[in-house]
């Protein structure tokens, strides 16, 4: 409860500071540090007013409380209008002017106006614009060295202000730490800036890595599997120049092609969905579906295959179950898990399709008495590191499938998982939202809602 407390706490005053010094988003680093200094500068201007008059130096009093209304302009016209330029310009313009003025009213060199004067310099070359940066750090050094000789030639013409030896003790000391507060502020929020900026740098090359990594298993695949049917058609056709083949031969091998063309297909539909996913080109359009009529036509192709095969599918999908869902995304996430249990069940086996009730959700389950899935493929199944194997008819896939139905199960705000034993077979599960504030019983061609205690 206490971490929780201090993180709320952490949380609100991140949120306040954002707020004050603006979003990442919307303004860039030197604009944020800018921002920040121009409170830190409102804060110490508005103590300074009370503090110069204690040390016997009204008039810098007064000019104190004009230059917190300048100041406040400046932050309004930085912050709000988001014109850091000219901001910057009346700041460093405002800054010179009263620091040189300060410098005659405050004791010249006898007074904190050269660390005051240094702290000016250090927040130039923080936040200066680029367009600036050469116009404002020389006139610095020039104003200095302009008024350190004005004072050595003509000593007399700046006065020394303070009453005793004590104010100008204090004085000074105010002076560090308000200079001190000034650069630890900016220091430390340069340096929180730079290492979110290292953790995003970070994160992006870890997505380009990734991204490098698919688009060589995408080219591998090109270069591999798109190869192999095209070759085998080639030599088809060759060889039927060549040869006289019976029509039983001639029906075989071209039962051969049929089957790699098909596993061709499916391979580059889901080749083109998944890129065209990774491209930010796929949404998903929720609605309330029932699950028996989306899933129905899907499963009627999927079982012709499976005879194929001689593999027993059966549709055991509760008639009652809704699901708030994509349709066409659905559809293709079981189409994807029935055609990877039909391509590692052994002939003979079975295929069942149910559907169960937890809770909120419905949980789709698609189970096989395949070959199962070994130990050391099992943390990659859902990922592009996952490498296609041959199914029991040594069917090929791109190992793509099952990381294109993750991504849409996803998408649709569901989740996927599994469960397999070498030998034995595997069952997939996709968890989709139900209605939760209503259940709805199919009756005949019509859907009749039955509001839930």
């Amino acid at each position: 409860m206490i971490m929780k407390g201090k993180g709320g706490i952490s949380a609100r005053i991140s949120a306040i500071t954002e707020k004050l010094t603006g979003s990442g988003h919307e303004f860039s680093m030197e604009a944020r540090i800018f921002n920040a200094t121009c409170l830190v500068s409102l804060m110490t201007t508005a103590a300074n007013i009370p503090m110069n008059y204690l040390v016997g130096v009204p008039s810098l009093a007064l000019l104190m409380a004009g230059l917190f209304l300048l100041l406040s302009f400046i932050y309004y016209y930085s912050r709000f209008k988001r014109k850091l330029n000219i901001s910057f310009f009346l700041f460093c313009l405002l800054s010179d002017v009263f620091f040189t003025f300060n410098y005659y009213q405050n004791s010249g060199i006898d007074g904190p106006s050269l660390l005051i004067f240094l702290l000016s310099l250090f927040l130039t070359i923080t936040i200066a614009p680029k367009i600036q940066f050469g116009f404002w750090v020389p006139l610095n050094i020039i104003l200095v060295g302009a008024l350190l000789f004005l004072q050595y030639n003509h000593p007399w013409s700046v006065p020394y202000t303070y009453p005793d030896t004590g104010d100008r003790y204090i004085d000074f000391a105010y002076s560090y730490l308000v200079i001190t507060l000034l650069i630890l502020v900016i220091t430390v929020y340069i340096r929180n800036s730079y290492n979110r900026q290292r953790l995003v740098l970070i994160e992006k090359a870890a997505e380009l890595e990734s991204t490098n990594e698919t688009k060589n298993k995408l080219l591998s695949i090109a270069a591999h599997d798109l190869q192999a049917p095209l070759a085998s058609i080639q030599n088809y056709l060759e060889i039927l120049t060549e040869y006289q083949f019976s029509a039983d031969e001639k029906r075989d091998m071209e039962q051969d092609l049929l089957e790699q063309t098909k596993n061709t297909g499916q391979m580059l539909s889901n080749l083109l969905l998944w890129t065209t996913s990774q491209m930010g080109g796929v949404s998903a359009n929720l609605a309330e579906l029932h699950l028996q009529d989306t899933l129905e036509a899907t499963i009627e192709m999927q079982s012709a295959i499976a005879n194929e095969k001689n593999i027993v599918l059966k549709n055991m999908i509760d008639d009652n179950a809704w699901v708030i869902a994509d349709a066409n995304m659905l559809q293709l996430v079981v189409r994807n898990l029935l055609n990877n249990s039909i391509k590692f069940t052994m002939s003979g086996g079975e295929i069942t399709i149910t559907s169960e009730l937890r809770e909120t959700c419905w949980r789709i389950l698609v189970g096989d008495s395949g070959i199962g899935i070994s130990d050391e493929r099992k943390p990659t199944i859902f990922s592009v590191k996952n490498q296609s194997t041959y199914g029991t008819k040594n069917e090929k896939g791109t190992g793509l499938g099952l990381l294109l139905c993750k991504e849409f199960t996803e998408l649709q705000g569901g989740e996927i998982g599994f469960e397999s034993t070498p030998g034995i077979g595997t069952t997939f599960y996709v968890s989709l939202k139900g209605c939760r504030f209503q259940q709805k019983v199919k009756s005949g061609d019509k859907s009749a809602d039955i509001a839930a205690d």
